[in-house]
């Protein structure tokens, strides 16, 4: 009896081993798919299918298939926030005539202030499309519109 009650808990285990290693390659698969996007390789380097750094000032944009519910999705980026991130304002509103989960703020990172924006948008019923853009507090301009271009082109109909 104890043999099947010990046999029963090392299964439920192996299973939930599974499904977590079974999520984490979806994970994988799905940010290896290349989000369309239109980005200003002038300003910025692509350093992976879905990302691009400018060193100099320091700016990011990045997008990503992630395998998260808009809903799911929603809940996350209300609640999962890092305490060195300062919302400046987040919501949902439509852009391109697509809803989209919005959540604009400032963080430091390695001694530099970063202003960072977050869309996210539903792909289907199981997947969104998140697009991130960051940029060193004071940029030029250029680098600012940059990241809102590359948004538009990710987000639309």
């Amino acid at each position: 009896m104890l043999f099947v009650a010990a046999f029963n808990v090392q299964a439920q285990e192996t299973v939930s081993q599974e499904t977590e290693a079974e999520k984490q390659k979806r994970a994988m698969e799905l940010m290896s798919i290349k989000v369309d996007m239109t980005v200003d390789t002038d300003l910025f380097m692509q350093v992976t299918p879905n990302t691009y750094v400018s060193e100099s000032p320091k700016a990011v944009i990045m997008a990503m298939i992630v395998p998260e519910t808009y809903e799911n999705a929603k809940a996350k980026l209300e609640s999962n926030l890092p305490a060195e991130f300062e919302v400046k304002d987040k919501g949902e509103k439509m852009m391109n005539g697509v809803k989209v989960i919005f959540m604009t703020g400032v963080s430091k990172a390695q001694g530099t202030t970063i202003n960072s924006t977050v869309y996210c948008l539903k792909r289907d019923a199981d997947t969104c499309t998140m697009f991130m853009g960051m940029s060193e507090v004071g940029a030029d301009k250029k680098y600012v519109d940059a990241i809102n271009a590359a948004a538009n082109s990710v987000i639309k109909k």
